[in-house]
């Protein structure tokens, strides 16, 4: 009969001991990846959470209500599960405003009223950067609680000539923000204006610089 060598000998005690090790270790590792999954959701959500607040305010022309979003440690797993159910919600009440914001803007583009459609007109347009050009003049009209990119070219009809993107936004009280700087406030009860301005280029290492003329059209 074979025997088996003392070496190589396992007692139900030892048996049972290595299974709950196994059992401890796998737990271990079944809550880091559950961890490491709520700190992965938590900074998507807290990313989402501040570039919607970012749009909101930059959309309506002034601030929002804003939640704390930072935890005291992220070690914590009942705090960071309950820190992701609340920016759950947050978000989604800001993604909702952000709706509700868009719906307005097609309602004054179909249905407008006095004020609500601004018409913009860009001229004498420098941009300053390591490549400095002149651009064409640009004109477009601008919903209000709008905001959108265009293109700076310095001549449309050569390829790959040099171009700088441009955000502007006709914001819900009525002021204009080109590339986040704000340009000025224009009440409807004027109809037209006309101003220089200057503003930070997109990546912030130079300067758009023109003549800025508007008219708020009548309803």
């Amino acid at each position: 009969m074979k025997t088996t060598e003392p070496s190589e000998a396992l007692t139900p005690k030892q048996t049972a001991k290595e299974a709950v090790v196994s059992n401890i270790e796998a737990s271990q590792e079944n809550n880091a990846e559950s961890h490491d999954e709520l700190l992965a959701q938590y900074k998507r959500l807290e990313l989402l959470a501040k570039q919607n607040v970012e749009e909101l305010e930059k959309r309506l022309g002034h601030s929002v209500d804003k939640k704390e979003l930072s935890i005291p440690s992220t070690d914590d797993s009942a705090l960071l599960k309950s820190k992701v159910s609340e920016l759950k919600d947050y978000t989604g009440q800001l993604t909702a405003q952000i709706v509700e914001l868009d719906q307005r803007v097609e309602q004054r583009r179909e249905h407008p009223n006095k004020g609500d459609v601004l018409q913009l007109h860009l001229s004498a347009v420098e941009v300053a950067k390591d490549r400095a050009f002149k651009a064409p003049s640009l004109v477009g009209k601008w919903v209000r609680g709008e905001s959108r990119i265009v293109k700076l070219t310095e001549n449309f009809l050569v390829e790959n000539a040099m171009s700088e993107p441009l955000n502007v936004t006709f914001t819900e009280s009525y002021q204009i923000v080109i590339n986040q700087k704000l340009i000025g406030t224009f009440a409807p009860t004027r109809s037209k204006y006309e101003l220089d301005f200057d503003a930070p280029t997109a990546d912030g290492a130079g300067e758009v610089s023109g003549t800025l003329k508007l008219r708020l059209e009548s309803e």
